[in-house]
């Protein structure tokens, strides 16, 4: 259909040519001041005057059309801009909409002039235009202006300066607030993070790129899922996922004042996921989470769990199971409500708060020093909620699954990722329901273990050995706590570390206390010393200070500059992410990669998510991911970046980088 249409405009186009002799529209060309300064830039302006009914075309002229062009001829040393164009008006035709103007429009150019200029200067454009109505007719003149060379300061014209300031106003500026395209197959939305509550009455959208949307197809507003504005669109004749969306917002507000801002939209494309897809892509991942070196520590756990648990091991099983989903609907849960209150924050966002690093670290010290035997609640772990529940202990189970979805939820699993990105655009119910599949996923194989009679049986009977394994299970607990006091020291410096060793102190020896089972004034002490542990993590502030030669660090002006100069490695990683850094130590810090990176001139770049930070946030989304790792490298001279695994070998980055 557009191509037809294309087809009969330039048909009448070229049959106007010959039946219409009279112009469609005057021209001339204006300037903003009187005279002009030597080396100084000033303002012309393009003044199109059109016929009543007739109208000419925008930059962008929609589904059919042609933009005005302008050829300049101007004195030695002098250089023009592109047209700064005003925003159009929708102008429908038929199935068509074309974008342009009617009765009068003025184009601003800037011209500046050499430093060494004296007299008067002649300036002169060729300007083409497509002027229709029913009909189509291709227009040109040439137009000419002079001006004198003066020394003194400019003086605007007065004849003019209305209608610079008017076209003025319509240029769009660029929006402050985030805007973003999210494609799922053939469903587009752009969302603006405009308050409904505000004057803003409606908007309307005019891409750049041509065929990129079907301009036909309606545009009505209307209130995001946790704030902001939605625009659903509809892809166009020449859509694909490389479609650039960048284009002018018109804002029209309750009082009919129009602002236009110019908006570059990151771009998430989630095309052929689908919500089944999404929850297909989560259960695997989640099952995945639990070979991931980020859980390994509540493994642990989980086997004393199956070895030592009084009661029904199967009703174990689906507790610990209902603890690992609803932990995992909880924190996704969270997410949501933060994101929607404006925050920029991802998957993992516990482990960028310091207080919730320092509880950890509590906990796993805590848990070893119960594993070791150093104290005891019930016969194990497991029956951690023994004094609430005193013959079943299913609570522990519970509070299992609930540390393992907290341990668990920063790393992000292979297929993870582009489920979460899927989840993060849609609305809570669809969210909701991929994240609980995440933990549906994660939970199956150990509840698959509790229930089939066939793996019960192969299960050794309890003995003594017992003692020894679950002192020996208190060790990774220990190497966890030791790992989380590192990304510490990176978060909040060595001061934060000094309160988190004070804090650990002070548990220790409460439960020291504890032990001796003193009366009221020891278990008051006690109760002082955990409240001074509290107290000391609650002044636990991030310190964004800690810096390393070795990379380049993360932002977007720096990632442009580096592909300017060559290929570029990025390392989007988070100290607390385990998956991270094994991947670090493996592949990325080898001595045959960075030789590599060295003799193909390769820049490392690192974004370390570890503190929050909205910039990498706005960057792992702009790739459909949503929290770490997530590897990109940009080839030289090529626009887009190819996405690696999630799980790095010394072969896949020096394959990525040497393909050509």
């Amino acid at each position: 259909m557009v191509y037809l249409a294309r087809l009969s405009i330039v048909l009448l186009a070229c049959w106007a040519t010959f039946c219409h002799a009279t112009q469609k529209v005057e021209v001339a060309l204006f300037a903003e001041v009187e005279s002009i300064q030597p080396g100084q830039p000033f303002w012309v302006g393009f003044h199109q005057t059109i016929t009543p009914g007739w109208h000419t075309y925008w930059r962008t002229p929609g589904d059919s059309g042609a933009a005005t062009q302008l050829h300049w001829r101007l004195p030695e040393g002098f250089s023009a801009s592109e047209i700064h164009w005003p925003f159009p008006e929708r102008i429908p035709y038929g199935p068509l909409v074309n974008f342009g103007y009617h009765d009068e429009v003025l184009l601003l150019v800037q011209l500046t002039p050499p430093a060494n200029i004296a007299g008067e200067v002649i300036l002169t454009a060729k300007a083409q235009w497509l002027v229709c109505e029913e009909i189509c007719i291709p227009e040109d003149a040439e137009v000419n202006l002079t001006l004198p060379v003066a020394s003194e300061g400019p003086v605007l014209d007065d004849r003019y300066r209305e209608k610079f300031l008017l076209s003025r106003q319509k240029i769009p500026r660029k929006l402050p607030v985030q805007t973003s395209i999210d494609v799922a197959g053939q469903d587009i939305s752009l969302s603006v993070a405009l308050s409904t509550d505000s004057r803003v009455q409606s908007l309307t959208y005019f891409p750049y790129e041509e065929g990129v949307i079907d301009l036909a197809a309606p545009i009505n507003p209307k209130a995001a899922e946790g704030g902001g504005l939605l625009l659903a669109l509809s892809p166009g004749w020449d859509f694909s996922n490389q479609s650039s969306f960048d284009g002018v917002l018109v804002v029209t507000e309750k009082s009919r004042d129009q602002t236009a801002f110019e908006i570059t939209p990151t771009v998430q494309i989630l095309a052929g996921m689908g919500w089944l897809n999404a929850v297909l892509f989560a259960f695997l991942g989640g099952m995945i989470l639990n070979l991931m070196p980020c859980v390994f520590p509540v493994l642990s756990i989980k086997i004393l769990s199956l070895l030592e648990s009084a009661g029904s091991i199967r009703l174990h099983g689906l507790i610990y199971f209902a603890g690992v989903v609803l932990s995992f609907v909880f924190i996704a849960a969270v997410l949501l409500a933060l994101r929607a209150a404006g925050e920029q924050i991802g998957w993992g966002f516990q482990l960028q708060s310091p207080v919730v690093i320092a509880l950890l670290c509590y906990l796993f010290v805590f848990i070893g020093l119960n594993l070791m035997g150093y104290f005891e609640f019930g016969l194990s772990f497991s029956n951690l909620g023994n004094t609430l529940v005193p013959r079943d202990g299913y609570l522990g189970s519970f509070a299992t699954g609930v540390l393992a979805s907290v341990v668990a939820a920063p790393c992000t699993a292979p297929l993870m990722g582009a489920a979460i990105g899927f989840a993060m655009v849609q609305d809570a119910v669809i969210a909701l329901s991929v994240f609980a599949a995440l933990g549906v996923g994660m939970a199956t194989p150990y509840l698959a273990l509790c229930i089939t009679p066939g793996l019960l049986q192969r299960l050794p009977r309890p003995g003594r050995w017992m003692v020894t394994l679950k002192q020996l299970f208190a060790f990774p607990m220990f190497a966890s706590a030791i790992w989380l006091i590192w990304v510490l020291s990176i978060q909040s410096g060595p001061d934060g570390v000094l309160y988190v060793l004070l804090g650990l102190l002070c548990i220790t020896f409460a439960i020291w206390m504890a032990n001796l089972r003193g009366g009221v004034v020891y278990r008051l002490i006690i109760g002082l010393l955990v409240l001074t542990s509290l107290v000391l993590i609650s002044n636990l502030t991030t310190d964004k200070t800690t810096a390393s030669s070795d990379f380049v660090s993360y932002n977007k002006a720096a990632l442009e500059e580096a592909r300017r100069e060559g290929p570029v490695f990025v390392n989007f990683t988070a100290a607390w992410c385990i998956t991270c850094k094994v991947n670090e130590l493996v592949a990325l810090q080898s001595d045959n990669v960075m030789r590599v990176f060295d003799e193909n001139k390769v820049t490392y770049m690192k974004g370390d998510w570890t503190n929050e930070d909205p910039e990498i946030t706005a960057a792992l989304a702009e790739y459909g991911r949503n929290g770490v790792p997530l590897y990109l490298y940009f080839d030289k001279g090529e626009e887009n970046a190819q996405i690696l695994p999630q799980i790095l070998t010394e072969e896949i980055v020096i394959e990525a980088v040497t393909a050509r």
